[in-house]
């Protein structure tokens, strides 16, 4: 697929493969492919399959806790595990086992996974069309990224960055998947889909770290903190379209709900051993780090201030130093600069992510004070 205003090319490539990270290539100049690997595609399948198993359950929250020594349950261990391509048989087999544990229609997985899948692949095509890869070569060479920390500050943005632009994508691509099928009736029902995919692709990943202090360096934030920039470009893009986006608002809100009660019904069963036993001097913690009750609220609050801060910083940079065509940032998920009092506690602080993001920030602007000179 091509791109008439960037004049940049991608297409999409499905590989036979365990894995799932997905990943975008230059190939050549202007020439992208997004690699999805069939593993991520099975994965997300079977995660919806398990997943509405619990539609109707009975609600339960499992509050995280920190551990040093835990695993993921046996049971799990082919859908949050490592990747297996070894072994007697094919590497799915063990996923098709666990699939077999529920007994549901099949219909909402496929959609939930088409949706999520929409999602994961928007992702890594912003990584492609906002050209992050040859826009971090440019702030090498101009030493705006000088060493390992700067450039970890620049993933960083880029891939909050990607989250939004295929946040719009994905939503966009619904709207006209709806509308062209004349299946706008059924809005609210897709809308809710949406929702819960988008919550449940951001379980799928890193079940690994859970408090929020494992993601204040890195390439990520956590997962619910990237969960809440997808609720708020989704809520800025209902605004934006409101022809297009009724029933948008609440659909979200259930969606995220009905996804995060199925996660506490799975970290609840992981803890009684529906899934096996934990080895002996180990333990099993709930897998889902989507964990977010009322007493958490200024805790993400502030984290999500944060990332705005880092994000809006670095896409300054980011956007003046660029000289070559890139996709922009459609204005319906072009945040708004944070508060005054956000940006205040964030220059105020020791957050050494935070301090590095300013270092860049004022080296650009004093290099640009030079050019203008």
């Amino acid at each position: 697929m091509g791109d008439s205003k960037t004049g940049l090319h991608t297409r999409l490539e499905l590989v036979n493969s365990p894995f799932f990270t997905c990943r975008a290539k230059e190939v050549s100049e202007g020439e992208y492919v997004v690699v999805v690997p069939l593993g991520l595609v099975c994965r997300l399948y079977v995660l919806a399959h398990l997943l509405l198993g619990y539609w109707n359950s009975d609600k339960f929250y499992v509050p995280v806790r920190q551990s040093e020594k835990w695993q993921v349950p046996p049971g799990l261990q082919p859908l949050f595990g490592k990747a297996r391509n070894e072994g007697d048989g094919p590497w799915w087999a063990e996923l098709e086992d666990l699939f077999a544990r529920v007994e549901i229609s099949h219909y909402d997985a496929v959609r939930l996974t088409e949706v999520a899948l929409m999602y994961v692949i928007g992702h890594e095509a912003a990584h492609a069309y906002r050209r992050h890869g040859k826009a971090l070569e440019a702030l090498r060479l101009r030493g705006l990224v000088r060493d390992e920390t700067e450039e970890a500050v620049f993933r960083r943005f880029a891939e909050t960055d990607a989250d939004l632009m295929g946040t719009h994508w994905a939503l966009d691509a619904q709207w006209i998947g709806l509308r062209g099928s004349g299946q706008l009736d059924e809005a609210g029902v897709a809308y809710l889909r949406m929702s819960y995919a988008v919550t449940m692709v951001h379980a799928l990943y890193d079940v690994h770290r859970k408090e929020i202090g494992a993601y204040q360096t890195g390439a990520y934030c956590h997962p619910v903190v990237r969960r809440h920039f997808f609720t708020e470009a989704s809520h800025q893009m209902a605004h934006a379209y409101p022809l297009q986006s009724t029933g948008w608002v609440e659909a979200e809100l259930e969606g995220w709900g009905k996804c995060l009660w199925a996660l506490h019904g799975l970290n609840k069963d992981v803890l009684v051993g529906r899934f096996g036993k934990a080895p002996e001097g180990y333990t099993h913690l709930p897998v889902s780090a989507l964990q977010y009750n009322m007493s958490e609220g200024l805790k993400w609050t502030n984290d999500f201030g944060r990332e705005t801060v880092l994000y809006r910083a670095v896409r300054r940079i980011y956007r003046d130093t660029v000289d070559f065509s890139i996709g922009e940032t459609p204005p319906a998920v072009d945040f708004h600069p944070a508060g005054r009092d956000v940006w205040r506690r964030a220059m105020a602080s020791d957050d050494p992510v935070i301090r590095t993001a300013m270092s860049m920030l004022g080296r650009h602007f004093e290099a640009s004070t030079k050019d203008l000179a």
